[in-house]
């Protein structure tokens, strides 16, 4: 259990004491109720992501998000609804018990100091702050947003020039994150690619890239996911931003970009593809030909499209780069494909059996991609997009074993890259390195660019400006 659970006494002290000034029951019942929901929206948090409620928590509030969640957290969900209404139960019975054992002096002070145990730096109240900063902040012409972050000289799109390089395929795995590299039994493959190719450790994961869409937008235009406007589904309303972005950079230079998801739908990300100016490919593009899977699309099947996909875009004349996105590893438990349990051995828990059915087909892709020659002339990127989520399950204690951080693994040089495999490098550095490790050569800059201060700790520069990377993001919005 997360020692950030310990959030629950300070609360139920509060909730016990403001719940006991009230004479009338009915007031009484729905400050309780109303604070119980706050004590499990923070339980919910920390389960699934470890900390307080954050930003990430605030945007996935959509009912969309919502619905999606149920049907993946079916037993946690229902764990959700006992605690609550246990929680209602308790404390109201501990709320009249105050009432009458407790003078008032003493349920004051006690609140008092109860609310200036969670009134730390990074606490739920700090958090919730941030929130406020994040969705607050204002949108301002683009030029002079850029500036909060003294983002100066930025290539706009009209200004962009690129040359083509290499093809580009871009792999970012479902929650699955460097701790799977230590399970042989689970990730021959990629212990095997990590050996044989440029192979990056230190990666920690930031603010504002910790959910798939937000990873996605954070390797493609180099900002992190933290948008202003009270909205819990950043970006709905726009069709643009004036960010440049990867596919901005690549279009430019001539290439075909397209995107392999699952589903459009999941987490929003087919909406954020098409703004970035790529080309959506899914289960829509392939109707009845492949069996019914949660969000669209099995793993096994979605490196069958990305395949179809390289073969249709080698036979025009032009460069490709392609994105792909895998989903079966998704937390609590993943997805399992019957297809795989003639092919995998059993293992341990359902996780274990996808994230080795994942490897499995991850394998089976890259050496199609070196018998078919594919590989001489493209560069591969594979990366998870972000931790694994929640806790308590077989597979998060075996990952909590130690630090928990992401990785990149590719086959371009470290020459190409201008970086080596003892650095640690960022979400944000991600556009930088597919374009260098292509040889793209192009005058784009991303946020990146501007942190050139040898061993600057970008984790922490996103912490400080979460405000004024949420204002550039919404003012960099083009709306419908």
């Amino acid at each position: 259990m997360p020692l950030s659970t310990l959030i629950v006494l300070p609360l139920f002290i509060i909730t016990i004491v403001f719940a006991s000034l009230f004479k009338q029951k009915k007031w009484q019942l729905l400050s309780i109720t109303l604070f119980t929901i706050f004590i499990v929206m923070e339980l919910t948090s920390i389960y699934f992501s470890g900390g307080f409620i954050d930003y990430q928590f605030y945007v996935n509030l959509n009912i969309n998000d919502i619905i999606e969640g149920l049907f993946i957290f079916k037993l946690q969900a229902l764990l959700v609804i006992v605690v609550f209404f246990a929680l209602i139960f308790l404390l109201s019975k501990l709320a009249n018990w105050c009432k009458r054992k407790c003078h008032l002096i003493v349920r004051l002070l006690l609140a008092v100091v109860a609310i200036i145990s969670i009134s730390y730096h990074n606490g739920p109240l700090s958090r919730l702050y941030e929130i406020y900063q994040v969705t607050s902040a204002p949108r301002e012409p683009f030029e002079q947003a850029l500036q909060s972050l003294n983002m100066t000289n930025y290539t706009n799109k009209d200004q962009l020039v690129s040359h083509q390089g290499k093809n580009i395929i871009v792999l970012s795995l479902e929650s699955f994150e460097q701790g799977f590299l230590d399970f042989q039994e689970i990730t021959p493959n990629l212990q095997k690619l990590s050996q044989g190719y440029t192979f990056f450790a230190n990666m920690p994961m930031s603010s504002g890239s910790s959910w798939t869409t937000a990873s996605m937008y954070t390797y493609m235009t180099g900002m992190p996911f933290l948008i202003g406007g009270y909205t819990t589904s950043p970006l709905m309303r726009a069709n643009e931003t004036n960010l440049v972005s990867l596919g901005d950079v690549l279009k430019k230079a001539g290439y075909q970009t397209r995107y392999v998801i699952a589903g459009p739908e999941f987490a929003g990300i087919g909406h954020t593809v098409d703004m970035l100016g790529i080309q959506v490919i899914s289960e829509k593009n392939y109707v009845g030909q492949y069996p019914s899977a949660p969000f669209g699309l099995y793993d096994k099947d979605i490196f069958d499209i990305a395949k179809k996909q390289i073969t249709q875009m080698r036979q025009n004349n032009q460069p490709f780069a392609l994105f792909v996105s895998t989903i079966s590893t998704h937390a609590p438990n993943g997805f399992d494909d019957e297809r795989m349990k003639p092919i995998i051995s059993p293992k341990s828990d359902n996780m274990s059996f996808v994230a080795a059915s994942l490897d499995h087909n991850l394998g089976i892709f890259i050496n199609h991609l070196k018998d078919e020659g594919i590989l001489e002339n493209t560069i591969f990127y594979i990366f998870p997009d972000h931790l694994m989520m929640g806790a308590g399950t077989p597979m998060i204690n075996r990952l909590s074993q130690k630090e928990r951080k992401l990785y990149l693994l590719t086959n371009a040089n470290t020459q190409d890259l201008q970086k080596t495999t003892d650095q640690t490098i960022y979400q944000i550095d991600l556009p930088r390195l597919i374009l260098n490790g292509a040889k793209v050569e192009s005058n784009a800059k991303f946020l990146t660019d501007y942190l050139t201060k040898p061993n600057f700790d970008k984790k922490q520069f996103i912490e400080q400006n979460k405000a004024n990377i949420a204002t550039i993001n919404n003012s960099a919005q083009v709306y419908k």
